[in-house]
């Protein structure tokens, strides 16, 4: 191999090891997501309270034992429909400040329909200082 061609081979190996590697750097600086998973069933939420740290990075994974249901937090301007198939439905969002928000279904499942209600609970962050 001519001395030429050597410093091409090495600069094409670090641009791919560089290419592989890079998303994987991206992802690892990526913020964690609080997964939830929630049922719903005639006529409740599993489980009713729903607890979050305000700021962090929420994913909501919806999915209907029964029927066809609704999840709304009309605070956050989140409405979604739950089909009755069990597929999943996600949700994500930032947790808010600290409070108490409540869920409703509003999707009419029936007689208890009005009763079928939850809360987010979201927490103030916890600060460290050293």
């Amino acid at each position: 191999m001519s001395l030429m061609r050597r410093p091409l081979n090495l600069c094409r190996g670090v641009c791919v090891v560089a290419v592989v590697l890079a998303p994987r750097a991206l992802a690892a600086s990526d913020p964690p997501v609080h997964e939830i998973q929630i049922m719903a069933s005639k006529f409740r939420y599993e489980p009713s309270a729903i607890q979050v740290t305000a700021g962090e990075v929420v994913r909501l994974v919806l999915r209907s034992k029964d029927g066809t249901h609704g999840f709304s937090i009309p605070k956050l301007k989140i409405d979604v429909r739950v089909p009755k198939t069990g597929e999943p439905v996600t949700v994500d969002f930032t947790a808010p400040p600290a409070g108490r928000y409540e869920i409703a279904c509003s999707e009419f499942c029936g007689s208890g329909h009005g009763q079928m209600k939850a809360a987010l609970i979201s927490s103030a962050a916890v600060t460290t200082t050293r």
